[in-house]
């Protein structure tokens, strides 16, 4: 065996290791993503049991159902606010990764 056999086998097994981490931290990425992902689905769930008391709440105490309508409608705009944000976050970072990276 030459030394260049030696040298192709070393390189492809680093290759062979590197791709095998990459791969390993991949699926880490995409095993908290997940988790995440759950996280805030049951959070989503406990934030809307609390909208509807604190609506039940209001209604109580006087408050008129316009003002919750204001509310309401202002919590729908800021959604929206926050989706165009989302989006425009990850416009900027796939722009940055494509021309500086």
């Amino acid at each position: 065996m030459n030394s260049g056999d030696y040298t192709r086998e070393t390189h492809a097994l680093r290759e062979q290791n590197f791709f095998q981490n990459t791969h390993s931290a991949l699926d880490e990425y995409l095993a908290r993503g997940q988790a995440v992902l759950g996280d805030l689905g049951q959070q989503r769930e406990m934030l809307k049991g609390t909208q509807k008391r604190l609506y039940s709440v209001a209604n109580t105490l006087g408050v008129s159902g316009d003002t919750i309508r204001m509310i309401e409608r202002r919590a729908k705009q800021d959604k929206w606010i926050f989706g165009a944000g989302v989006i425009v976050f990850f416009v900027f970072c796939w722009a940055v990764l494509h021309f500086f990276g």
